[in-house]
């Protein structure tokens, strides 16, 4: 009754996984089908080996398996070699490296040694039938060896591959299982106890499940990368091979046959691979080494050396030379625009042809280094003044030709510093920063030139980083006052607004301009700081003169561009419009016709501050970027004409300038106001050409709180004299 049923299970399990499988694979398109009905095939040859055997059982109780037997399991088993193997070539070109195939040979190493010598060597030892059942006897274990080798290769590459879904993890198991039984019915065949019934049984009919389960999950759409981390994958492909050597150590210790047998062939295969192995690694530590210390000191891009070493190599110049040193900082000029507009490709080869012309300027004997992005230093040895600034000519020279990238040319300028050691400095640090500050003063007198660092530049950069530190202290201690400049009607001279505008007033420097600290706040990122401090201080101002019943005006606060641009800014001006009390109609923002350089974020910022009901107005109009199609697009109020118009208000030339910018306004229904008046001359013009407000020194200068309130108390100021 155990055979029976032992056979009755085994029937039923490939019955139910050839009908996974097939199914399956008659769903199935391309290689994936191919691979199921190969599997399934293989179950049915299983299957009719089992009923092969369950017709002898009943005819004539016989409990061995016969030779038709073995020749079905054989042909199943073929089968599923083919369907391994075709599923291991898809895969197998991902995974064909060198750590790979070392795995892959130890596995099989281990697993053909152990089955020579536990497995094969006993069943030819013993083999007491006719050739062909002893052959059949042989071929059997290692059609199930070269099961077990391919799927565990499979399932490696799998792995690798992140490849190993729910249905291919159960064919691996239900195959490993098969192996596992076909162990056992070895080891029964030794003892000379193989026959149907046994233990083995139970293996063979989980094997036939799982392989059919996994027909099962692929055809119901259940077939998902099973997700693994990168870790946990390297951890099983570095354990697998060395724990398969670790099993064949002890299979040899265990076996007590200390001859030279499959087991200790094995070992010392083994063994040398991996000495083989360990002088391949070794060989490609070293050129990644060298390949790493190349990259550390050079710049992958030219080929120059990089920052460290240039620094290194500055270091050693000028420690074992008394003589002077010349170091050129040379930066491309609006680089970047390059980059945004023709892509990093075109940015990659201007480099690459800015090195090869620094090269040709300075020669082979001068070091040329590239620091980073568009910055490149050439130190000159034992150079005077002279030799520095020829040697920067020729390079200005080499520039003048354009560049060509796709038939396109372009036109690239550098800007260069120039420091001097042991003049301006002893260590790279300082000369680097030294050159650096020059080169910045090159860009800032027109680029495409050269400047020495010298006392005078010393004087501005000491006093500019001065600036920088006091800055950061200048709200918290009390410096900063906000003074009020009057805008007037031209006609009657009535006060019908006022600007806002902040002066510094320091203990030791005395009264800072803002043309001096603005640029510096703006390019440290105080100036949003500042700027919140600006608004907030000339909100409450307004809204206390108001409180005390003096005319309500709208006060105007002038807004930089980093800080028109902040992503918070419209949280900061409602929140402080909201603490300050004061209503939004009182409140004008000026902006610079810098911020047209980005029209759409722009234009989104000035809808919001209209929707909140602020006044916005361009400053300095006519000497920036606005466009005469982009300015009637954009949700602003007024217009101040810039002062360089009004001063030249006797050329005819600016005078229809400013008549045209009037007309513009005045035509788009915005306002006009003009600054800078001092003269009775200059507003007597601007009111012929139609100009309503302004304001300058001929009404009144920027004047504290105090003197401003007095201005307020009668709502029309005299002309200065």
């Amino acid at each position: 009754m155990r055979v029976l049923g032992s056979n009755i299970l085994q029937i039923t399990a490939g019955v139910i996984g050839a009908c996974w499988t097939l199914g399956t694979g008659l769903r199935s398109v391309g290689k994936r089908r191919s691979f199921w009905l190969l599997l399934g095939v293989g179950l049915m040859f299983n299957t009719l080996s089992n009923f092969q055997l369950l017709y002898k059982q009943l005819a004539s109780t016989a409990t061995d398996y016969s030779v038709f037997s073995y020749i079905c399991w054989l042909i199943a088993y073929w089968f599923f070699l083919a369907a391994l193997f075709g599923k291991f070539r898809l895969v197998h070109g991902h995974s064909a490296r060198g750590g790979y195939i070392f795995n892959i040979v130890v596995f099989t190493v281990t697993a053909t040694c152990a089955s020579i010598h536990f497995v094969i060597n006993p069943i030819i030892s013993i083999a007491d039938e006719s050739p062909f059942v002893t052959v059949l006897s042989v071929v059997y274990p290692l059609a199930s060896l070269s099961i077990f080798l391919i799927t565990l290769i499979l399932y490696y590459s799998l792995l690798q591959q992140g490849a190993l879904n729910s249905s291919m993890l159960y064919v691996v198991w239900g195959m490993l299982c098969q192996v596992v039984g076909d162990i056992g019915y070895a080891y029964l065949a030794e003892q000379q106890e193989q026959h149907s019934g046994q233990f083995v049984d139970v293996l063979w009919v989980l094997a036939l499940l799982l392989i059919g389960l996994g027909g099962r999950y692929a055809g119901g759409g259940q077939d998902d990368p099973t997700q693994e981390s990168e870790p946990e994958a390297q951890i099983k492909e570095s354990v697998f091979p060395y724990a398969s050597i670790a099993v064949l150590v002890i299979l040899f210790v265990l076996s007590s046959h200390w001859d030279f047998n499959a087991l200790s062939f094995g070992l010392l295969l083994l063994f040398l691979l991996i000495v083989g192995r360990q002088l391949r690694m070794m060989r490609v530590l070293n050129k990644l080494m060298g390949e790493y210390r190349y990259l550390a000191y050079h710049d992958p891009l030219t080929g120059l050396r990089n920052r460290i070493g240039f620094k290194q190599d500055l270091e050693r110049i000028i420690g074992k030379t008394e003589e002077r040193a010349g170091l050129l900082l040379i930066d491309l000029d609006r680089f970047k625009v390059i980059n945004d507009t023709l892509g990093h490709q075109a940015g990659d080869r201007i480099l690459v042809q800015t090195a090869e012309r620094l090269r040709r300027s300075v020669g082979a004997r001068s070091p040329l280094y590239r620091l980073g992005g568009d910055e490149f230093v050439v130190i000159l040895t034992d150079a005077a003044n002279s030799w520095c600034a020829a040697a920067a000519d020729r390079i200005l020279g080499q520039f003048r030709e354009p560049f060509r990238f796709e038939d396109i040319e372009i036109i690239v300028t550098p800007s260069i510093g120039i420091s001097i050691y042991p003049d301006n400095g002893c260590t790279s640090d300082d000369l680097l920063k030294y050159a650096d500050a020059a080169m910045y003063l090159a860009k800032e007198s027109g680029k495409n030139s050269f400047r020495f660092y010298d006392t005078e530049l010393h004087a501005i950069m000491a006093r500019k980083m001065k600036l920088e530190n006091e800055l950061r202290w200048a709200i918290e201690r009390r410096q900063f006052r906000l003074h009020y400049q009057p805008k007037v009607n031209l006609r009657t001279k009535r006060i019908i607004g006022m600007e806002a505008l902040l002066r510094w007033e320091h203990p030791e420097l005395g009264v800072v301009s803002p043309a001096e600290f603005i640029p510096i706040a703006e390019e440290t990122g105080q100036i949003v700081v500042i700027g919140d401090w600006v608004l907030e201080q000339a909100c409450a101002q307004n809204k206390a003169w108001q409180n005390k019943g003096y005319p309500a005006l709208s006060v105007s606060v002038n807004v930089s561009v980093r800080q028109f641009q902040h992503r918070e800014y419209l949280m900061s001006v409602r929140s402080i419009l909201r603490r300050t009390g004061l209503s939004a109609a009182y409140l004008e923002l000026e902006i610079t016709e810098s911020i047209m350089q980005n029209v759409k974020e722009s234009t989104d910022v000035l809808h919001a501050l209209r929707k909140m009901g602020i006044s916005t107005s361009i400053d300095d109009f006519g000497t920036g970027y606005s466009s005469l199609f982009i300015i009637p697009k954009l949700p602003i109020d007024t217009i101040k004409i810039d002062k360089s118009f009004i001063d030249d208000i006797d050329d005819r030339v600016q005078l229809s300038m400013l008549k045209t910018i009037i007309d513009l306004g005045l035509s788009l229904n915005l306002g006009v106001v003009a600054e800078g008046i001092e003269s009775e001359h200059q507003r007597q013009v601007l009111m012929e050409h139609g100009c309503p407000v302004g304001q300058g020194y001929l009404y009144s200068r920027p004047v504290s709180p105090e003197a401003f309130e007095e201005m307020l108390a009668v709502s029309e100021v005299p002309e200065s004299k």
